[in-house]
């Protein structure tokens, strides 16, 4: 019998005055079945009571990754390192608080550096183990930086809580189209359905080429998405198909402006039209 897939998004938090809460009231009213938030220690509770009064999958929150939390500190010696940590075992925590069973980890931001080292494993490892602890399934995602996802995925595989987020447009643009389930998709826990047009702008310096990560809406760029289906259905995961979507220009391009000029509801409704294709295979 063929998976039967649940669809989720994530907020899209570009309309000024709109609550976080009244996304998810949106998402439920539109057609969505789960969806994903960042994190904020305060408001976690709040998002968590509204998903359930709407009976959606809170699916996962997405740990910080940048700013005063930059996980690549966690990788080198010293208290910032050991700041970020503290942050995600927290970020843990409340996912177990309110039965969140994913979080989401960038194993590393940046370009330039492509050395592992032990400081970030003993860190991360420490992590890890609240996570075993608590039953939340670390996502770790294929970003920049691939030398650091896998030397986590080697050094942790066996442990309970190690899993494995796909995020489709990284795995073009960041990963050169290589076949990321073919590594780690037996570790399948979670999804960022996303397009792009792959490395369309080589001339930006290395530590700008964040900026071919579009995050269009699936069908919109390069992403083979009857090849994403396949890979993930060959995979034991069964879990909701999750979206990880944005309607802001990158790079001085005009690439999302249908969708900011589509109200948050039709915008909502036409990514869901998008998504279902892509599961039932009409994409």
């Amino acid at each position: 019998m063929a998976k039967q897939y649940k669809l989720g998004i994530n907020i899209i938090a570009d309309v000024p005055g709109m609550t976080v809460s009244q996304h998810i009231d949106l998402i439920k009213q539109v057609g969505w079945d789960a969806f994903f938030t960042g994190w904020d220690h305060n408001k976690v509770e709040e998002w968590a009571n509204t998903a359930a009064r709407n009976g959606l999958i809170y699916q996962s929150i997405h740990s910080p990754f940048s700013g005063d939390y930059k996980v690549s500190r966690m990788w080198r010696e010293g208290e910032e390192g050991v700041f970020v940590t503290n942050a995600l075992i927290d970020c843990v925590k409340d996912c177990a608080r309110f039965d969140i069973p994913v979080m989401v980890i960038h194993p590393f931001i940046g370009f330039k550096d492509h050395t592992p080292t032990q400081v970030g494993l003993d860190n991360y490892a420490r992590v890890i183990e609240v996570a075993n602890k608590l039953g939340v399934t670390l996502g770790f995602e294929n970003v920049e930086g691939e030398e650091y996802l896998a030397a986590l995925m080697k050094t942790f595989w066996n442990e309970p809580s190690c899993g494995f987020c796909l995020d489709t447009g990284h795995e073009q643009c960041y990963n050169g189209g290589k076949d990321m389930m073919a590594l780690y998709g037996e570790k399948l826990c979670h999804t960022h359905f996303n397009d792009n047009l792959g490395t369309i702008d080589k001339t930006l310096p290395i530590d700008l080429s964040w900026k071919n990560d579009l995050h269009l809406t699936m069908g919109d760029g390069i992403v083979d998405w009857k090849g994403v289906m396949d890979r993930i259905d060959a995979s034991p995961y069964e879990g909701p198909l999750i979206c990880e979507l944005t309607r802001h220009n990158k790079n001085g391009r005009p690439d999302h402006d249908a969708y900011a000029a589509m109200s948050i509801d039709q915008y909502y409704a036409f990514a869901l039209n998008r998504a279902r294709k892509v599961r039932d295979r009409e994409m």
